[in-house]
């Protein structure tokens, strides 16, 4: 090995605020700080590893004790003997303090004697303590009152990577700059400056692999970018530098998506065991699989791919698989793959969790739109089959039932939208009468408080009348019943809360739908809370029980009686589950 050579990091540290990568707002700060003379007693630096804390410490260190500062735009010169010595480390006025092995509180009071002496070369005296969240709770205190008056000749500079945990005693006491992740554009940029000036050759492709994974450190990109030459040489290739650092291929996750599409629940265990039989991490995995999610979201959201953080060729493929999603199916791809590593935090087999969790992807039901929900419930009723050949919205079991019932000699399943039939009517078996959907409305209208003799004979009308005027009504039309009238005032029982507040939010419309069917302009209405009894389970003989026909009939065919022997197709069962909606 070369006794000259340096690592990147080193060889290419800023040496003046104008080379700080990514931190314009702090460097300028404190640029303008030092030309107006307003410089504080104590600073804090936070952020996350490698953005720059201590390295534009350091700047700040030579810039206001270089005495050519000023003529050099404020910027230190790097070339007297000051900035020599402090770039060295071996300036007398300048310390460094590693806050992890130096917390305890005799070190604090050794270094606060220290500082009473003025500087020997410069106008200041700076001490920089970085990890300064890792010193005990008593340094903290022996350092209070020093940092709160310290001699005119010193100035504090704390770095950390956690100021949450800092005393809120110290915090007061200094000037806060928050350090910024570096953008990948700004990592990719400076690491082509370097490769081109050392004469490495290598691609945009990789130099984005390598931002990627250095997660806005530029210290972590450039120790990533050492890496890479030492594999590949002077010639760095994607290919090569994906095996270098054992990072999975774009193409894989596509595979992933691909088969979540698709739905083929057969390759998830196949995906599985090449993620597990090729050595890559699991959570790593997960990660990168969670951002694929993130760039799917991105187009189908805001369909711009120049918003994606891949290359060209990887943002015309997002475009075009991104068709196949909606933006609820990518949300519940991210809870899933969230909840997989939340599971891989407590579990002792990751593989298992990787494998349960590419199969509930690829088995989850895919999202509908409410809007064509309500059209396929409406086309059921009519006797028509609205759903669509994919089956996209709803799991097959209920395409199944909707073709299932549109068969010659299947009946459909019965959707209520009236009051129950009497107890008498059921068990005598007599059929009730066919109601008009839209009965006829006298055109005569009544002005006076004469009591609606017909009432009662014509609720079930009226309840059909209302459920093809209002959708919030027609859901809670078989909780309504006619408990009875008293001059110009029907009594409306009810059973259920949420029946109580559709009422309460709709209670004019209801008044409006009232007046217009009995024809009464000054009828109106009295809520009162009832218990509905539930009607012995008795098969009529004009819906008989669905028989096989000979195909594959899903079980989603056969009407499930739920709550208060309420009979409800596959479909509406699905719709139940699928919004997460409560059977009324």
């Amino acid at each position: 090995m070369s006794e000259n050579y340096q690592v990147t990091a080193r060889k290419w540290r800023s040496q003046r605020f104008d080379e700080v990568v990514g931190q314009d707002h702090v460097t300028r700060t404190l640029k303008n700080a030092i030309r107006e003379g307003r410089l504080a007693h104590a600073y804090l630096f936070t952020g996350q590893r490698g953005c720059g804390k201590t390295t534009v410490a350091r700047l700040l260190a030579k810039a206001i004790n270089c005495p050519n500062a000023e003529a050099n735009g404020y910027e230190p010169c790097n070339a007297c003997e000051i900035c020599t010595s402090i770039t060295n480390g071996s300036s007398m006025d300048v310390a460094e303090i590693d806050g992890a092995s130096n917390n305890g509180v005799d070190d604090v009071r050794s270094m606060r004697e220290n500082v009473k002496y003025p500087p020997l070369q410069g106008k200041y005296r700076v001490i920089i303590i970085d990890e300064v969240h890792m010193l005990s709770a008593s340094a903290f205190n022996a350092l209070l009152k020093t940092l709160e008056e310290p001699p005119r000749h010193l100035i504090f500079v704390f770095a950390t990577t956690e100021a949450q945990k800092l005393p809120a005693t110290i915090l007061s006491r200094t000037q806060r700059y928050d350090f910024r992740r570096i953008q990948i554009e700004e990592i990719v940029s400076h690491l082509k400056h370097i490769a081109q000036t050392d004469g490495i050759s290598i691609d945009d492709d990789a130099l984005l692999l390598i931002a990627k994974k250095a997660d806005g450190s530029m210290r972590d990109a450039q120790s990533i970018y050492d890496q890479a030459i030492a594999y590949c040489g002077t010639t760095v290739e994607t290919s090569r530098l994906r095996e270098a650092l054992n990072l999975i291929d774009a193409d894989f996750y596509f595979e992933v998506s691909d088969a979540i599409r698709e739905q083929a629940t057969n390759k998830a265990f196949s995906l599985a065991f090449e993620v597990v039989s090729r050595g890559y991490d699991i959570e790593e995995f997960l990660q990168g699989l969670l951002e694929h999610f993130r760039n799917f979201l991105t187009i189908v959201v805001t369909g711009k791919k120049e918003l994606l953080e891949v290359v060209k060729y990887h943002q015309e493929r997002y475009a075009a698989d991104a068709k196949g999603f909606t933006e609820s199916d990518i949300l519940r791809l991210v809870r899933l793959g969230f909840n997989a590593l939340e599971r891989l935090k407590s579990s002792q087999s990751h593989r298992i969790v990787l494998e349960l969790a590419l199969v509930e992807m690829t088995m989850m039901e895919r999202s509908i739109e409410i809007t064509s929900l309500l059209e396929e419930l409406k086309g059921l009723k009519g006797g028509a089959n609205p759903l669509p050949a994919s089956g996209i919205g709803i799991r097959s079991s209920a395409m199944g039932a909707a073709q299932a019932n549109s068969e010659p000699g299947i009946p459909k399943p019965a959707i209520r939208a009236s009051a129950p039939r009497p107890a008498t009517e059921v068990a005598s078996g007599v059929q009730p009468e066919t109601r008009s959907p839209k009965p006829e409305i006298p055109s005569e209208r009544s002005h006076d408080s004469t009591p609606i003799p017909d009432a009662a004979s014509r609720w079930g009308e009226f309840l059909d009348f209302v459920s093809a005027k209002s959708i919030p009504f027609r859901l809670v039309c078989e909780d309504i019943e006619h408990v009875g009238s008293s001059g110009a005032m029907i009594v409306i029982g009810v059973s259920k809360k949420h029946t109580e507040e559709t009422f309460a939010r709709n209670k004019d419309l209801f008044t409006k739908f009232l007046r217009e069917f009995f024809a009464h302009d000054s009828l109106t209405y009295e809520m009162k809370r009832v218990e509905k009894k539930s009607a012995p389970a008795v098969i009529s003989a004009a819906a008989p029980a669905p028989r096989s026909n000979g195909l594959n009939q899903s079980p989603a065919v056969q009407a499930v009686t739920i709550d208060d022997n309420v009979e409800r197709s596959g479909l509406e069962i699905a719709l139940i589950q699928e919004m997460g909606a409560i059977p009324i």
